[in-house]
């Protein structure tokens, strides 16, 4: 249940920010990770939620199969990490972190 709130923070927060590549700054970048947690799809794409309720986006994947979906995952390779600057007039809610992991790989974990 958890994990689905996080899912659903993230989606309200996505879905009310409005912003532009120059409210962007890229604060880690190709670190190699490995992540274990739940596959869940969000409204911004596949996600792995850890658990300490931390999601991490998979670039170019936007949801997962029933093979994958609701069940323990392990995903690897380079992590980018963006952090949003506050716009002048900012949305009651925004992002402030978002955890991207460019080409993933991954499998289920028994």
């Amino acid at each position: 249940m958890i994990s689905f709130k996080v899912c659903l923070l993230s989606i309200i927060m996505l879905s009310g920010y409005q912003h532009s590549d120059d409210n962007i700054v890229v604060i880690a970048k190709n670190k190699k990770v490995v992540i274990i947690g739940k596959a869940l799809n969000c409204k911004a794409g596949a996600a792995v939620i850890t658990a300490d309720d931390t999601p991490y986006y998979l670039d170019g994947k936007e949801f997962w199969n029933k093979k994958f979906y609701g069940k323990k995952i392990k995903v690897s390779e380079a992590l980018v990490i963006f952090k949003l600057k506050k716009s002048s007039s900012p949305p009651a809610q925004e992002i402030l972190e978002k955890r991207v992991i460019k080409k993933p790989k991954w499998e289920l974990v028994k």
